[in-house]
């Protein structure tokens, strides 16, 4: 996709100027809000936010993916957490939260709605100083629902249909149908520069979130953003620089949270939570611990193409009986995980655990694999820390049930490519799988994990099974709203179950996220939630002042 050279209209530069000279905006400050202003009130009148100040040093125990740094193709996690403050769209999911607010529309949309007029923020402007229009809103959906760019959430946009420009600030969106989760579905694109190649993004992101990138360190060990001057939105950043360091030693982790080298070190090693929580620093307040519940996972990921191993739902039932996730959960996690119950989050309201449940019996899974006729296997994993550590352990588990286990682990987005183009390349996979970025409705879950072409087809290779169609019925009935309300509570509980039964994939683990937080460099602790999530607002203690 092509477009013209855009320039700037002078009302649009005399309004983007405007905004510079308001605000000065240095991580980021959640809930300030954005509404429609008849009046057309400047940013400063808009925005009560303090100045700028220093640097924000964050340790990440996760590897930065190798996917690049464009919203049209990256899927790994801490390189989505990064686009999360470098991209907006037209509404903004909090993915600690899960909640909305107006991104690059001045109002949250109404769910029943199939029209929608959507005015654009005053001020708003990419990072290379060129004000948005309805034309890039319009090329953005365009280049998010083209095939050949393999947009991650195209399963999540089907009901959009078009948009038109109707004013200078105006473009109207057209939907085949609505939606409840229509804020959380126009979050997932972001918006960029019309006619921009989404390849150039990779390396070179100009977005118009808060932050912008200055440095990108290609062997992913480093990632350094700074504060966007120019930003008018929600998320503010507070700081004036950022730098994201990777740490794969855990204790060299746990060295800098105890000399104070680390600001926010997320997450902490679950092996060294439990003696920094004894250290004299947590004692007199100058360290903050916390161990919060989430709704990120390990699953298990099986080939389901005939004559694989794992075609046959007796291996697949031996794999899950074989993995002990209680002595998981002690030697690997020290408790810092929650029991799964069902393939839906812990905690979601209404949803009861499904059935069956799976227990660790050894000599069950034992006897299935010979049913099966399955000796050994080839155990793929994804590098992510936790998802490493819960192969390394489920290796012995299996081999205690009779199966020799080939593990090879690989980078996230390799581990993914080697599903999709290597068929024979493995048997059953680990992966790690945060929904902070795309929303926590069962919808959503569905459509993501269980009836993408992204999962479904692509990497399990589900075909045409039972299962899959009946999981896209469901989701096509509720989005002709002929079920709602209990009926359609009663038919998500009854594809839990299904899935419980058939296993395509499972959650093994549900993590909860470590994090520790120097409280005498940043004060105003950030909701650290979400593994994805880095400090939306932690705040410099010398603008505290300032921010109450």
């Amino acid at each position: 996709m092509t477009g013209p050279a855009r320039t700037p209209s002078r009302r649009a530069f005399l309004t983007a100027s405007a905004s510079l000279g308001a605000l000065a905006l240095a991580t980021t400050a959640a809930g300030c809000q954005s509404s429609p202003n008849p009046d057309r009130l400047s940013v400063s009148e808009m925005f009560n936010l303090p100045v700028p100040t220093g640097h924000l040093d964050v340790t990440l125990g996760a590897p930065l993916g190798r996917d690049g740094l464009s919203p049209f193709t990256t899927r790994s996690l801490q390189n989505t957490a990064a686009l999360w403050h470098v991209y907006e769209g037209l509404a903004i999911m909090d993915p600690t939260t899960g909640t909305t607010k107006p991104g690059l529309s001045q109002e949250l949309f109404d769910p029943a709605d199939v029209v929608i007029d959507v005015f654009l923020r005053d001020g708003a402007i990419f990072h290379d100083g060129m004000p948005v229009t309805p034309a890039d809103v319009i090329y953005s959906f365009e280049a998010a629902l083209d095939d050949n760019n393999h947009f991650p959430h195209r399963e999540l946009l089907d009901f959009f249909d078009h948009a038109v420009q109707v004013a200078d600030n105006i473009v109207q969106l057209r939907f085949k149908y609505s939606t409840p989760e229509i804020n959380e579905r126009l979050s997932l694109v972001k918006i960029i520069p019309e006619g921009t190649d989404p390849s150039t993004l990779l390396e070179a992101p100009n977005g118009t979130g808060p932050w912008r990138i200055r440095k990108h360190d290609t062997a992913g060990r480093t990632l350094t953003f700074e504060a966007f001057d120019q930003y008018s939105g929600v998320f503010p950043a507070l700081y004036e620089t950022m730098t994201w360091h990777v740490e794969h030693n855990e204790s060299a982790i746990a060295d800098a949270v105890m000399d104070g080298s680390m600001q926010l070190a997320l997450p902490v090693p679950p092996t060294k939570y439990r003696e920094l929580a004894k250290s004299p620093r947590v004692k007199n307040g100058t360290l903050h611990l916390a161990s919060q519940p989430s709704r990120a996972a390990v699953y298990a990921m099986f080939n389901h193409d005939e004559g694989r191993p794992f075609s046959a739902i007796e291996a697949r039932r031996a794999f899950m009986k074989a993995f002990d996730s209680q002595e998981c959960a002690k030697q690997v996690f020290a408790e810092h995980v929650d029991p799964v119950t069902s393939p839906m989050y812990p905690g979601t309201p209404k949803f009861k655990p499904a059935s069956p449940a799976y227990t660790h019996d050894p000599h069950e899974a034992r006897e299935l694999f010979a049913r099966a006729e399955i000796s050994t296997i080839r155990l793929l994993a994804s590098n992510e820390p936790w998802t490493r550590a819960v192969a390394e352990f489920l290796k012995s588990d299996l081999k205690e049930a009779g199966i020799e286990a080939e593990l090879e682990i690989l980078p996230w987005w390799d581990a993914v490519k080697r599903m999709e183009e290597d068929s024979d390349g493995w048997d059953a996979s680990l992966v790690f799988h945060d929904p902070a970025f795309t929303g926590f409705h069962p919808d959503t879950l569905l459509r993501s994990l269980y009836a993408s072409p992204f999962w479904a087809d692509s990497r399990l290779r589900l075909g045409e099974s039972e299962l899959l169609a009946e999981i896209r019925d469901v989701l096509d009935r509720s989005t002709r709203l002929d079920l709602v309300g209990d009926d359609l509570q009663r038919a998500w509980q009854k594809l839990m179950d299904r899935i419980a039964t058939e296993l395509p994939l499972y959650p093994l683990m549900w993590l909860r996220t470590l994090s520790a937080i120097d409280t005498s460099k940043v004060a105003d602790l950030p909701d650290t939630r979400s593994l994805g999530f880095i400090a939306s607002t932690a705040t410099p203690p010398s603008q505290m002042e300032k921010k109450r």
